[in-house]
């Protein structure tokens, strides 16, 4: 069901915390879709702080419920998906461990999971150079087959943080672009804006619903919303379960709920069916609790601007 480890290594010193790349499959069945998340703390020099814009509109395959486009990595193309989750460029080595560093074994509830570090002279994504780096590497043949399509990586926060990330959802594009006071998207101002906190590199949005202010991740790399069990009494249950797989080969069928609609937030109903899953994992000391994630399954009908440096999440 749940992976999650811990690694750290000698890239920029970034200790990462994984909940790696969950497969769900609704029953009746239907086209699979995903949740991957992962944690980390940069703990040297920003690399967002010179990370460029893009303010062409990349295109994008909005494929179970993940976002996939074109990027190059040491002059060859791949298929990418962009994940506000990651904390970085991830890569798939396909088992081709032997050009990155020793593998660290990584330890998971169902098993173990190894990673390693992997040294990229140059990434190009949206017709930007962005530079030689390090990036985190792993296995991910499991996910390309249970997904269906090439995944060659995910890229993550420390490439799209400086300004604002705007994804365009209904007509499949994102850009890169400086922040602003007051955005704008086709000469229209947002029709909900949420500020947002950090846990390490994580935008959490407050939402009230049913009576209570919950907070909750933003991650475009969640195919659906997720919800802990506690909080999950707020609404009703669906009598639908969905069956979860991870990449460390365990399973568990867990059951969907309806949350409340929040506060002050225009939204349609199928938006707020969520996934009841322990997240205890996500809980950080010192923060107040995280009641879920939201996903694709909510962001998907919006134009979504992240404002990285306002700590604005917009919704046009």
């Amino acid at each position: 069901m749940l992976s999650h480890c811990f690694y750290k290594a000698g890239f920029g010193k970034i200790s990462v915390l994984f909940l790696l790349l969950l497969i769900l499959i609704p029953f009746p069945a239907r086209a699979q879709d995903a949740v991957s998340i992962l944690r980390a703390e940069n703990r040297g020099g920003s690399a967002a702080a010179t990370a460029p814009l893009m303010a062409n509109a990349q295109g994008f395959n909005f494929v179970r419920n993940l976002i996939f486009f074109p990027a190059r990595v040491d002059g060859r193309q791949g298929n990418f998906i962009l994940d506000t989750g990651a904390p970085s460029l991830l890569l798939n080595h396909r088992g081709e461990t032997e050009k990155t560093s020793p593998a660290t074994t990584g330890l998971g509830a169902g098993g173990e999971v190894e990673l390693a570090s992997q040294r990229v002279r140059s990434f190009e994504m949206g017709g930007l150079e962005m530079g030689s780096r390090w990036a985190l590497s792993l296995d991910l043949r499991s996910m390309e087959s249970r997904t269906g399509q090439r995944i060659d990586g995910y890229v993550g926060y420390d490439l799209i943080s400086k300004g604002e990330l705007r994804i365009d959802y209904p007509n499949r594009n994102f850009r890169l672009l400086n922040s602003e006071r007051k955005p704008l998207e086709k000469g229209e101002a947002p029709i909900a804006v949420l500020r947002f906190s950090y846990i390490d590199h994580l935008p959490v949005v407050e939402l009230k619903m049913g009576g209570k202010n919950l907070r909750f991740v933003v991650d475009t790399g969640a195919g659906k919303n997720l919800i802990d069990p506690q909080y999950a009494i707020l609404g009703d249950q669906t009598n639908r379960e969905i069956n979860i797989q991870g990449l460390d080969g365990g399973q568990a069928t867990l059951g969907v709920c309806q949350m409340p609609v929040p506060e002050r937030l225009p939204v349609m109903a199928e938006q707020l069916q969520f996934v009841t899953m322990d997240l205890s994992h996500l809980q950080s000391p010192g923060h107040p609790p995280i009641a879920g994630i939201i996903g694709a399954d909510f962001l998907a009908k919006y134009c979504v601007g992240i404002d990285y440096r306002r700590r604005k999440l917009y919704l046009w």
